[in-house]
């Protein structure tokens, strides 16, 4: 009898600690996911790197294995497209002697959309399909590469852009909020932040977030973070 109680009683305590999770912020539909992009890889220093021309050539055989084809190409850019049943989707491919980055372009029938506070959902399956594309590549060059979703990690409280000392330290305080949660920021310095603590109003956190950056931040403010991601872009990368 004694395993048996121990049994239940971890079973129990498993129960307990899956109750006790924070959700994750809701995005309408379980198909939705906020989208991966863009992805940068960059190579190690010192890493053996192959030529322009040996790294296309892997390119091209990686992406294949995994439904992509080359639609365009030039010096240092490719478009890569890929069509999955009725899904259509398109990524633009730089790259150089330190790295590569994929930036997404467009899409057809993957519920793209782009929310208040420049805020990009799209069907999960895309993230799921391009990390497979990444990892068919990084297999194929066989080059000690750190691969970075987003514009930055969200643990990364020294790359939020615009924000004082005190801003960053309003983001540390952030990451240790339960989830849902939300960031904002505005040029001028603005900052806001929201999470569902206890069990009031099932408010929108991300609204909150925007609407507390905007009471000082000039109507200009845009999500920096939800949960764990980053959904900040980088005027390069819109």
């Amino acid at each position: 009898m004694q395993p048996m109680v121990r049994a239940c009683a971890l079973a129990l305590l498993l129960a307990q600690c899956a109750f006790a999770r924070a959700d994750s912020y809701d995005l309408g539909s379980f198909r939705l996911a906020l989208i991966d992009d863009p992805v940068r890889v960059e190579f190690q220093k010192g890493a053996a790197v192959p030529t322009p021309d040996n790294l296309q050539q892997v390119i091209r055989i990686a992406a294949a294995t995994r439904g992509w084809r080359v639609a365009t190409q030039a010096v240092g850019r490719m478009e890569l497209i890929n069509v999955v049943r009725d899904h259509t989707m398109s990524v633009e491919f730089l790259y150089d002697e330190t790295g590569y980055r994929l930036r997404y372009m467009q899409s057809t029938n993957l519920l793209y959309a782009a929310r208040p506070g420049n805020v990009r959902v799209i069907h999960k399956n895309y993230n799921e399909w391009l990390n497979e594309l990444v990892l068919a590549i990084n297999g194929g060059l066989q080059v000690p590469a750190q691969t970075t979703k987003g514009f930055a990690p969200v643990a990364r409280i020294d790359a939020v852009p615009y924000v004082s000392e005190k801003g960053r330290g309003a983001y540390q305080e952030f990451l240790g909020m339960p989830t849902p949660r939300a960031f904002a920021i505005a040029p001028n310095g603005s900052w806001g932040r929201a999470a569902r603590i206890g069990a009031g109003p099932r408010r929108d956190v991300a609204e909150d977030a925007l609407a507390r950056c905007n009471q000082r931040g000039e109507g200009q403010c845009r999500m920096y973070a939800i949960d764990g991601h980053v959904v900040w872009t980088a005027v390069s990368d819109r």
